[in-house]
Order: C-alpha cells, then sequence, then structure tokens
C-alpha cells in the first residue's frame, strides 16, 4: 500500500508542474522531506498531505487507493 500511495503522490506532483522548491516554500515543508517522499520509504503527515494535495490539485482519494481516477 506504501508503494502504491508513494507512486501516485509522485505521479501526481510530477504531472502538477510544481518542483519541490515551489511546494516546500508555499507549504513549509522542508524541502528534504519532500524529496524524501519520492525517494525513500516516507510519507507525509496527514496535515502535510492534505496541504500537498490541495496545493497541486490531486485528488487524496485516488493517491490513497481508495478510487481509481
Amino acid at each position: 500500500m506504501r508503494d502504491l500511495i508513494r507512486k501516485r503522490l509522485v505521479e501526481e506532483m510530477k504531472a502538477s508542474g510544481k518542483t519541490v522548491k515551489e511546494i516546500s516554500k508555499a507549504l513549509g515543508i522542508k524541502h528534504t522531506n519532500i524529496s524524501q517522499y519520492k525517494t525513500k520509504d516516507k510519507l507525509p503527515t496527514l496535515e502535510n498531505f492534505a496541504k500537498l494535495c490541495k496545493f497541486i490539485d490531486a485528488d487524496a482519494n485516488y493517491i490513497l487507493g481508495i478510487t481509481e481516477n
């Protein structure tokens, strides 16, 4: 499940066209944390996940595997 969430989160971040630096600055999340969401077994806190989904205009249900589109 973690792999699916990470994969979809990375896809949605890429699709948004926003850089790690832009996301970090806008949301107040360390850029190293955002980079780790992409490369390591680290997922955002629930609060950061919600902020991130809203900022990149991503469907949280899709990322979490609840829906398929």
